[in-house]
């Protein structure tokens, strides 16, 4: 829906996802994406009514969540693709179902989803009664609009090159039509996809807006309530959410950019979550004032040859620049431990069920590198997100590990805003190298948007075998046929020498001890929390 991510988303959400809003962590979300207040305290009265219970002065329960993105900047479910525009949305908008990274359902809108037995058509039923947070019916027709709009925008739907087509049964009920066998199509058409009100929406000539100016009606457990620029955003909970009222009144995304500054307001007790780098979780281990939850968002961190740069369109010294890096090493310096990730070898997280390591891994070779290397490729520029203190221990590191082989690298942080917009245009020519991360959904086809040129083709790949093999794995409901499929996609991406994976890295969620319920809500991938209504208080 968004041209992001799958999941995030990232792309980068998650290309970057997602990156800062998908680098895992470091004091962002990550390549996907995307900070402000420069003190402890809120500089506004409504961020600090969150105070060190949870209630405001009203006696309404207040969460209150740390994020080093402005999120009020990308507000627009059709649009965002950082990790924070993102979370906006999954507060405020609903879909119709989530399929949890071990493939059970969780039904929201929907109270069933099935496929017909040539596997050529979905049937979804809607749950009973379901609103809008403004009051009126939320019915097929705002299903049936949704994903119309999605075709008529993006290809993120399309089986092939053809559209998924939708139609209207009756009132809860709605039929998907696909041009073809699509092994991905249940996923495909699952929580990327945030249901939007058709009274709303219709006759609207672009979707290119940011509508926190426009007190967005939405579906999800949250209505938006308040947003000053750089400080925070404020959601109230909304009373016609299926799954019941919140347990929390008042949601407070408050915006921090600093790490240290983050930190230093978590440890006073003036918020009760925030993701957490490992390099600085020292203070929240055994502190009996906080709790620490590490999990996987399936995440991939990534280094990418820009093969729209002059210095990169040879293979040759693309396959130099690759031999001389060290993933151990890069990885080690951005997550200082190793029990905080997993090497991987291809552009599928380690824990994937298609995952294979038998491609072509790019082990540290210097003298490879070296030799390579010799008639070009000697001075790169690298790009990476300036404000995330991973990324900066990555981009040292590698400057480092080519400077070893010969190749001077000069470093170029950007700013959030800066990065998404150079990682999502593929003629950009004024960096060699860039880093990055992504949240992909658990099948492998929604991997294509970033590596097949049919798709969105987020890292500007161009090979048609990779195309084809998509498209072939895409189409073939045979699991060992599409694990064969999709071994032969990871080991031609390798071998392009475009993409270097790094591994799969894990995240960390420190909350107040005061939280409960985060096991009920349970941590995903881009959102943080599957479920916002199921946060309470002890």
């Amino acid at each position: 829906m968004k041209k992001r991510l799958i999941k995030v988303l990232s792309i980068f959400a998650v290309a970057a996802a997602l990156t800062a809003a998908c680098s895992g962590g470091g004091n962002t979300g990550s390549g996907t994406s995307k900070e402000s207040l420069q003190n402890g305290s809120a500089k506004g009265e409504e961020a600090s009514d969150s105070g060190k219970n949870g209630a405001a002065s009203g006696g309404e329960s207040v969460f209150t969540y740390i994020v080093q993105g402005d999120t009020g900047n990308s507000f627009n479910p059709m649009t965002a693709d950082d990790r924070w525009g993102l979370m906006l949305a999954h507060a405020v908008y609903a879909p119709a179902y989530h399929i949890y990274s071990d493939g059970t359902y969780d039904y929201i809108l929907a109270q069933s989803m099935e496929a017909s037995e040539d596997g050529l058509s979905y049937t979804m039923k809607l749950k009973d009664g379901l609103k809008w947070s403004d009051g009126q019916p939320l019915t097929a027709d705002d299903i049936v609009f949704t994903y119309e709009k999605i075709n008529e925008s993006t290809q993120n739907l399309y089986v092939g090159d053809k559209p998924i087509k939708v139609e209207k049964q009756d009132d809860t009920t709605v039929i998907f039509k696909l041009p073809a066998v699509s092994a991905s199509a249940a996923e495909m058409l699952s929580d990327e996809v945030s249901i939007l009100p058709k009274h709303i929406f219709e006759g609207r000539a672009s979707f290119d807006v940011n509508l926190i100016e426009e007190k967005p009606v939405g579906a999800g457990p949250y209505v938006f309530e308040e947003y000053k620029t750089g400080e925070y955003i404020k959601f109230k909970k909304n009373p016609y959410y299926v799954k019941g009222e919140a347990a929390i009144d008042t949601i407070i995304y408050r915006n921090i950019e600093q790490s240290d500054t983050a930190n230093l307001t978590m440890q006073a007790g003036e918020a009760d979550a925030m993701i957490v780098p490992p390099d600085l979780l020292e203070p929240y281990i055994d502190n009996e004032a906080f709790e620490i939850h590490n999990y996987s968002e399936g995440r991939v961190p990534y280094i990418r040859l820009n093969s729209a740069s002059e210095k990169m369109k040879d293979k040759k010294h693309r396959e130099g620049v690759l031999y001389a890096l060290d993933r151990d090493e890069i990885l080690l310096a951005a997550y200082t431990d190793r029990k905080f990730y997993e090497l991987g070898y291809s552009f599928l997280p380690f824990d994937n069920k298609y995952y294979t390591d038998k491609v072509q891994k790019w082990e540290h070779d210097v003298e490879k590198a070296k030799e390579l290397t010799k008639n070009g490729a000697k001075n790169l520029k690298l790009c990476y997100i300036s404000e995330d203190s991973m990324h900066e221990r990555m981009a040292l590191t590698i400057q480092s590990e080519l400077k070893e082989a010969g190749i001077q690298v000069e470093l170029s942080g950007v700013n959030t805003p800066a990065y998404m917009k150079l990682t999502n245009d593929n003629t950009v020519t004024d960096y060699d190298m860039f880093i990055g991360g992504y949240v992909m959904g658990s099948d492998p086809d929604t991997f294509a948007m970033l590596f097949s040129s049919k798709k969105d083709n987020r890292l500007n790949f161009h090979n048609e075998e990779i195309d084809r093999l998509f498209e072939e794995g895409n189409a073939t409901l045979d699991e060992s046929k599409r694990k064969e499929i999709y071994d032969k996609v990871q080991k031609l991406v390798s071998e392009e020498a475009i993409y270097y994976p790094l591994g799969t890295n894990l995240r960390t969620l420190v909350t107040s001890k005061r939280l409960d319920g985060v096991d009920e809500a349970k941590l995903v991938p881009i959102y943080t929390f599957g479920d916002l209504s199921k946060l309470k208080f002890k």
